[in-house]
């Protein structure tokens, strides 16, 4: 968490707002503002009050009755099916919740996930009732008996011996969390299903091996050459990146990218095969046209230097 309250009252930051210590109004009047959180946690007998602060940029408000035995959990909460609390409880996760097996025991009396929830399929019914005031997505898996839940987060790289899974099962399952690019071409698919939450590139001739396996909450793109560039990180581009590539590559940002002005439309022409963009490019005017040309998946946006935004 982080969140930082100035002399004025404001509360922000870019995590969670816990305001379930609060116990009157006039409590709660001690903060004038809210802005720039992830989620604010407020009891329901002040939710008049807190409506009255003005807030900017908060991600999710939940509302906790009074009485129940509050449990919050930050990022992702991997549990099995018996293990979710007591029906006295409210379950608060900002991040991911993986079930990872039925549930047959007990289950909060609510439930609210900033985030997404993966559970087992038959768990609609126990869980549909609890799953009340989150903000994201809910997606059922198919369950067997023995089965490995392989998580991988953050940002990765996948090679296709990866999903391959040459020492698993074909029941086992493979989520991956965040910002996820395949390397290689892939041939065989080890697990029965790739469940990916985030932003997933792999390359185009192994989209029909890929995608009967996947199920995706985020966005997926798919690149062209045998040789993609990933960049993680803001970053810029000069003549020598180009120079000194030996051959043809894909790029691939996940960033934001700034292109030099002393690179020339023939550099990029000889060098990259396409673009998937999923941050913003400045570069210079007369390049714009020819990146917007090769960009195949944009979730950015292109702009020339100097001009609006840039």
């Amino acid at each position: 968490m982080s969140i930082n309250e100035s002399a004025e009252g404001v509360l922000r930051g870019n995590g969670l707002v816990d305001l379930t210590h609060l116990r009157s109004p006039e409590e709660l009047s001690s903060v004038s503002r809210i802005e720039g959180v992830g989620a604010v946690i407020v009891p329901e007998s002040l939710a008049a009050a807190y409506a009255a602060i003005p807030a900017s940029n908060v991600g999710a408000t939940i509302f906790v009755p009074d009485g129940v035995n509050l449990r919050v959990h930050t990022g992702s909460l991997v549990v099995g099916g018996d293990g979710l609390g007591a029906a006295e409880d409210m379950l608060v996760v900002v991040g991911m919740l993986m079930i990872t097996s039925p549930v047959t025991g007990a289950v909060p009396k609510r439930m609210a996930v900033v985030g997404s929830v993966l559970a087992p399929r038959g768990s609609e019914q126990a869980l549909g009732p609890a799953l009340a005031g989150g903000v994201g997505s809910v997606s059922y898996y198919r369950y067997a008996e023995g089965q490995d839940i392989k998580q991988l987060t953050g940002q990765v790289r996948l090679s296709a011996a990866t999903l391959a899974n040459p020492a698993g099962q074909p029941d086992d399952i493979l989520v991956a969390v965040g910002q996820v690019a395949v390397s290689g071409p892939v041939t065989t698919v080890g697990y029965a299903q790739v469940i990916v939450v985030g932003q997933f590139i792999a390359p185009e001739p192994s989209r029909d091996v890929l995608e009967p396996r996947m199920q995706v909450q985020g966005q997926v793109a798919w690149y062209r050459s045998d040789d993609p560039r990933l960049i993680f990180e803001d970053t810029g581009l000069g003549p020598d990146f180009f120079r000194l590539l030996e051959h043809q590559v894909s790029l691939l940002v996940f960033g934001d990218l700034a292109i030099a002005p002393d690179v020339t439309e023939s550099m990029v022409r000889e060098k990259i095969t396409d673009i998937v963009l999923f941050g913003d490019v400045t570069a210079p005017p007369e390049l714009v046209g020819l990146l917007q040309v090769l960009v195949t998946d944009a979730y950015g946006t292109i702009r020339a230097a100097g001009g609006p935004g840039s």
